[in-house]
């Protein structure tokens, strides 16, 4: 029972009202489930402090979290979050302790940070990658506050679990991989979020990586790469204006990211407040105590996915006569093996050999011709991996006072893992910044050693290939820089501006059609694809339409952000219905895209089919009469071809569009509001946005029988400004706050985003007295 109590923390009264008998009922359940099955409690466990944090829930299951000490702030925001959300929380500790297989069998399908794969693969991915031991390591370098808020973060989720053991949410209750966590799980599932678009991207690939002639693992076919095992795609979009763009003279921000609408992957609202340290509001993501996007009182901030590199694949020229075995400078070095083994729900355990090199573990994508032969291997270096920099990011960024500090803070700890900052601040300056963790290569050594291949199959972003046959072909270290091979601040993009930056996951280049930039090289100048993104096109055009006539206020600044315009209609619509007096063309999709508004608005009739038409088109460069000129990258391509043989290929695309959807039972014309939606129960929420054609809430759903479930898209949609008493916000969180269906707060937003009705977010003390839901609790460890 002693080693129990060290583990569940000090069993003094954590909500008021709470007996000590009641609780030692929840302690004796909670050390029953941990002695039948017999899990091994992640150690370190809990730093020996006393912490303690106020919840004050206001609408929507909001919390506004108030401490004395950043370990109070982790306790409260894990308490918190957990109350929503405990199972989730559990199921992604497993995740990250590679111990999936042990408790949810090895061949289910789980997702993989943004992607699919089996359980099997998932845990020798992250028994691979994570480093307990450095991970200790930064965390003992990491600043105080960032230390607080994890220590306190694993005492909440503790205090949490021994206060509910015997009344957790169905999906939880009783199973036997619920545990009290230590700050290792901690550590870990932070580690997984950084590396979620570089080498989680690859996670199969990895744990599937096998010498040529070596016996097959049983999911190798799942190793291929397919470009539809990869789920998600970068959909963010993010604006700041300021002063010069603004009614009020200040800063705006519209935050508007696109993420995963299921597991671990989802954000979570809520406020942290120190008096007079740190008063920050935003959301975070799941199993994280910190701010990922948000504002205080000075300064508001966005983030998008960047489109450079986060990780190097390392090409190895191999020994001839041995496989596992590489040359350096003509030298040769062998391979380290390591032996995982792993533990199955149904199964004796199953054993994997792990190879890696200098650089770091083997990686085989065969169809993206990064194969393991007898000649050549792959091996990845993630620039994230065990870093905890990007906690002391956000940390930093919120208690930042001016974008002049945001970008110091960027720079300073370049822990932005994947991340372009759009920033205003009360001012009314802005900053664009693309300050996060890239490889550092120069111009001269990337164009002798590297290469940026136009596109692998299934990965979202190129991928960086460097000749790991030379020595003096490896990552240059930079002074100043946090750790060796990251490419310094100085050499990175940042502009200060006072009319508008924005971005749509593509170039930097792209921020501002009015700015000028500095070349910095190849290794940052490799765009996406040929042509900007559609969005970015649609964001840019909406932007300026409007500074045309006028400036923007926090209402126009959503409204506009949240429009649903389509690019697709803008520039190709009107040729479609040109050729829609063709006789060969479909005269059903014709009269469907005949009633389509351009928009994809829960009551726009014609979307799906577009965007289905789009999607079989867009990777096209010849069907366009204007063509891209990147001298004009916003305005082009434009005006389809309506003649010849690209027009007979276009009426073939719009027709397979329609049967797709005919195959579906899906009307042409029926409003997106009966076919798009996210399921509540027997509860169907129609969901705006579509999955192609340039609207800014690009949506990917499930399609099924009942029509299309959302499953990634706009998450926190959020507008802010500043007056003289502070920020001034109206947010949503698309998904809502839980992800137990039984809970108010599973949906509520949800319902508000279908209708666009975004809600003033409450601050100050007084605003969240006024829309407080609840009873005041005061939580201890």
């Amino acid at each position: 029972m002693n080693d129990l109590r060290k583990t569940l923390g000090p069993s003094g009264p954590a909500v008021a009202g709470l007996t000590r008998g009641r609780q030692m009922r929840f302690v004796f359940h909670a050390a029953y489930l941990i002695a039948a099955v017999g899990l091994a409690v992640s150690t370190p466990v809990l730093a020996k402090s006393e912490y303690e944090a106020t919840i004050v829930r206001t609408t929507f299951g909001v919390p506004h979290i108030t401490a004395d000490t950043m370990g109070g702030l982790g306790l409260g925001a894990a308490y918190a979050q957990a109350e929503h959300n405990f199972c989730l929380m559990a199921d992604n500790y497993v995740t990250v302790a590679g111990e999936r297989a042990k408790f949810f069998g090895k061949d289910e399908q789980t997702n993989i940070g943004v992607r699919t794969g089996t359980n099997l693969e998932s845990d020798v991915y992250y028994r691979t990658m994570m480093d307990v031991s450095a991970l200790r390591k930064n965390f003992s370098v990491a600043s105080a506050d960032q230390r607080g808020l994890i220590d306190g973060w694993v005492a909440g989720y503790n205090r949490f679990l021994k206060d509910h053991a015997d009344k957790l949410p169905p999906s939880c209750l009783g199973k036997p991989w619920v545990r009290p966590i230590g700050r290792d799980d901690a550590l870990r599932s932070i580690n997984a979020f950084s590396m979620i678009v570089s080498s989680v991207m690859l996670a199969p690939q990895i744990a599937n990586a096998a010498p040529p002639g070596a016996e097959p693992v049983p999911a190798v076919a799942a190793a291929q790469m397919d470009a539809d095992r990869v789920r998600l795609l970068p959909g963010s979009n993010g604006w700041a204006f300021g002063g010069d763009a603004t009614t009020n003279g200040r800063g705006l921000v519209v935050n508007n990211p696109h993420f995963a609408w299921f597991d671990a992957n989802r954000f979570y609202q809520m406020q942290l407040t120190i008096p007079g340290k740190i008063n920050v509001a935003g959301v975070g993501m799941m199993n994280q105590p910190y701010i990922l996007m948000g504002f205080n009182q000075d300064v508001a901030w966005t983030l998008t996915v960047d489109t450079a590199p986060h990780m190097a694949i390392f090409r190895l020229a191999l020994d001839p006569t041995d496989a596992t075995s590489y040359l350096v400078d003509g030298k040769r070095e062998t391979m380290t093996r390591r032996t995982i083994n792993i533990e199955t729900r149904d199964g004796p355990p199953v054993q994997r050999t792990v190879y890696s090199s200098r650089y770091g573990p083997i990686v085989s994508i065969p169809k993206g011709g990064l194969g393991w032969s007898r000649h050549t291997a792959y091996a990845v270096m993630d620039i994230n991996n065990n870093s905890l920099r990007g906690g002391d990011t956000w940390v930093g960024l919120a208690k930042a006072r001016s974008v002049r500090e945001v970008n110091d803070i960027l720079g300073r700890e370049l822990g932005a893992p994947f991340m372009n900052t759009m920033a205003a601040d009360r001012s009314g300056e802005i900053l664009y910044a693309d300050v996060s963790a890239i490889p550092n290569l120069s111009a001269p050594r990337f164009g002798d050693c590297a290469q940026i291949p136009t596109r692998v199959p299934g990965m979202a972003q190129r991928p960086l290939i460097i000749d790991g046959s030379r020595s003096n072909c490896g990552l240059e270290n930079a002074p100043g820089t946090p750790r060796p091979g990251l490419r310094p601040a100085k050499e990175l993009p940042v502009m200060f501006r006072r009319d508008f930056v924005q971005n749509s996951n593509d170039s930097y280049r792209l921020t501002n059609p009015n700015a000028t930039w500095s070349d910095y090289g190849p290794l940052l100048n490799q765009d996406q694809k040929a042509t900007p993104d559609p969005r970015t096109r649609m964001g840019v055009k909406e932007i300026e339409r409007v500074l045309v006539k006028g400036k923007f206020d926090l209402d126009l600044a959503a409204q506009t952000m949240l429009s649903n315009k389509s690019l697709g209609a803008e520039i190709a619509l009107p040729s479609i219905l040109k050729l829609c007096e063709r006789p060969t063309a479909p005269a059903d999709a014709c009269a469907a895209l005949s009633k389509w508004d351009g928009k994809a608005d829960i009551d726009s009739r014609g979307a799906p089919l577009f965007s289905l038409f789009w999607e079989l088109i867009e990777e096209r460069s010849d069907i366009w009469a204007v063509k891209f000129d990147p001298t004009d990258p916003i305005n082009t391509p434009r005006t389809l071809i309506t003649d010849g043989k690209v027009g007979e290929e276009l009426i073939v695309a719009l027709r397979q569009a329609a049967d797709v959807l005919k195959n579906r039972g899906e009307p042409l014309d029926a409003p997106l509001r009966l076919v798009q939606f996210a399921k509540h129960g027997d509860e169907r929420i129609p969901i705006s946005g579509t999955s192609a054609g340039g609207v800014l809430n690009l949506t990917i759903q499930l399609p099924s029988s009942e029509g299309r479930d959302v499953q990634y898209g706009p998450s926190f949609v959020n507008a802010v400004t500043f007056d003289d008493h502070g920020p001034v916000a109206k947010s949503l969180l698309a998904y809502s706050q839980s992800s137990d269906a039984s809970s108010p707060h599973s949906a509520d937003q949800t319902r508000a985003f279908s209708t666009k009705d975004l809600r003033r977010f409450p601050f100050s003390e007084a605003e969240i007295r006024a829309d407080q839901i609840g009873p005041t609790r005061k939580i201890r460890n």
